[in-house]
């Protein structure tokens, strides 16, 4: 099935009960169904436009008004250099060019530029007048140009791949034709293609999640397509790393488990796509992370006592004594504050929960939520929220929410599934989602520290167990807990 919503049949697929492969759990067969079905639908866009560039390039180079305007400049520049031509010559030549940019926009606009090339090299004309026109092509900037190079390699029709080209400060690649006149080659109709048609078939965001993307990737580890989750990075710009790709090269088509760019481990469904004689490697991919998340919220959408079972037992790894910070900003019920250099501390964490959050930059904004509020049931309040809407509005650009880090903190679990399902309810997976309970605690106190990026609790227990530490870095996350939970590899 390649038509539809397939995050959709992706969300359905990880709802039902199915038969999976020996050695795999369902919900990673589930997973790279939806993948694979995301990636052949996004190969078949891919091919079908490449073979339309590839069929209007030849179409083009046998056009009779590129042919004739061909032979007019060649002519035209010859005559160039012998004497200067008249007033009304020119004239002619300008109103030909206008004519030409005319049929181009016409029938040929999927290309970004056409570059009319003497046998010598020598760029005779070209549709956008940038750096290249009445260049050489093998002499200067140009003849560094991978365009050039293959041009001296293999004169006759062939494909360049995508590689930065100074004249037009950006990636381009080139589909180059034989200008063939009176049973002559004359030079080379070049057909000049950017990358902008075919990032908007791979930064589509209608079936691929909040951390799907698929992108090409050529055999010297550089996404061709921009990162649709860091936008901030173009074409090129970006190198994978070989461990990941070159094992996909060499097994042509499959599924892998690996850690990517960005730090995180994904599921990926690839396949090899031949363009003449350039490799490229198509992959769809999404954060495990989001589909034990989905998962999750099908089976337990309004119940997280699964999680609370799975919370482990007992006493946590207790840390050295601590001294609480003197600089501190204190954070008060029903209320948050944040800092990106003073330490946050917040006291009396009883019945009531705090919640911290942690900026990618280190910064933070800690709260301090009553039995009034929305996580609790109650309506007086909604913290949460509230802390929410601050970051997105004003800290985090979209794709950095996904580097946001929660913490809640609380004696009980009352709170836990009200501040899990909002969380989940605006984007937030639960591997960005640590809880730090000791069950015996009559009360806690929590500090953030932003000069150390250290989290520390202080238990307050039985008057003859006293007070206890416990250092919050390498706590548990929600995503760890679910997957022990449901038997996840």
């Amino acid at each position: 099935m390649r038509h539809g919503s397939t995050l959709i049949v992706l969300i359905l697929l990880l709802a039902l009960p199915v038969q999976a492969d020996e050695g795999m759990h369902p919900v990673l067969e589930d997973a790279y169904s939806a993948l694979d079905q995301i990636r052949d639908v996004r190969q078949d866009q891919l091919e079908g436009y490449l073979q339309r560039l590839q069929r209007l390039a030849g179409q083009a180079s046998t056009d009779a008004h590129f042919q004739d305007y061909f032979k007019i400049k060649q002519r035209y520049h010859q005559l160039q250099g012998q004497l200067p031509a008249p007033p009304e010559v020119i004239q002619s030549i300008e109103q030909l060019k206008a004519s030409i940019r005319d049929h181009y926009l016409q029938h040929y606009p999927v290309f970004y530029d056409i570059l009319f090339v003497d046998k010598s090299g020598f760029v005779l004309s070209t549709i956008r007048h940038e750096r290249d026109y009445h260049e050489h092509l093998f002499s200067g900037r140009l003849a560094e140009s991978a365009l050039s190079r293959q041009l001296l390699r293999d004169p006759e029709r062939s494909f360049v791949d995508y590689d930065f080209y100074w004249a037009s400060d950006e990636p381009s690649a080139f589909f180059v034709e034989p200008m063939v006149i009176d049973g002559q080659r004359e030079g080379w109709l070049v057909c000049q293609s950017a990358l902008n048609r075919i990032n908007r078939i791979f930064t589509r965001e209608d079936d691929l999640g909040q951390t799907g993307e698929v992108f090409l990737a050529n055999r010297r580890h550089q996404m061709l397509t921009a990162s649709r989750l860091h936008p901030d990075q173009g074409a090129l710009l970006r190198h994978l790393a070989a461990k990941n790709l070159d094992p996909k090269f060499s097994q042509g088509e499959g599924h892998r488990r690996v850690i990517d760019y960005r730090g995180y481990p994904v599921l990926t469904s690839f396949t090899l796509c031949r363009v003449q004689d350039s490799d490229w490697l198509l992959v769809a991919k999404i954060d495990e992370d989001e589909i034990l998340t989905k998962h999750f919220q099908q089976q337990h959408a309004e119940d997280v006592s699964l999680l609370e079972r799975h919370l482990p037992e007992g006493d946590p790894a207790f840390c050295a004594e601590h001294v609480l910070p003197r600089d501190g900003l204190i954070v008060d019920m029903d209320e948050f504050r944040s800092s990106a250099d003073a330490p946050l501390l917040t006291f009396g964490i009883s019945t009531c929960t705090a919640l911290l959050m942690i900026l990618p930059s280190g910064e933070a904004i800690l709260g301090h939520a009553s039995e009034n509020d929305r996580i609790y049931g109650g309506t007086g309040t909604d913290l949460l929220g509230n802390m929410l809407r601050d970051i997105t509005r004003f800290r985090l650009l979209p794709y950095e929410v996904r580097d946001l880090e929660v913490v809640l903190v609380a004696p009980h679990d009352r709170s836990l599934g009200g501040a899990v399902q909002r969380l989940l309810a605006e984007g937030l997976l639960l591997s960005q989602i640590r809880f730090a309970r000791v069950a015996e605690a009559e009360s806690a106190t929590l500090a953030y520290d932003p000069r150390q990026g250290s989290t520390l609790v202080r238990w307050r227990l039985s008057e003859s167990a006293g007070l206890r530490w416990q250092c919050l870095d390498d706590l548990e996350d929600l995503g760890q807990v679910y997957q022990s939970a449901i038997d996840y590899p």
